[in-house]
């Protein structure tokens, strides 16, 4: 019993972690987007800026 006890924990904290890493990851993938997107806005700001 002990055993299965175990086993159902382990099989929990995998999953747990499992998930921790799925949101990490979405974070970072988020991040870098809206990195990207704002220095492409400063770029189209500044190309739009030098033709007035």
């Amino acid at each position: 019993m002990n055993l299965l006890v175990a086993i159902a924990i382990f099989a929990a904290a995998v999953f747990v972690l499992v998930a921790l890493l799925k949101v990490a990851f979405s974070l970072i993938v988020i991040g870098i987007g809206m990195s990207l997107a704002v220095a492409g806005y400063f770029l189209a700001e500044k190309l739009i800026g030098q033709g007035r």
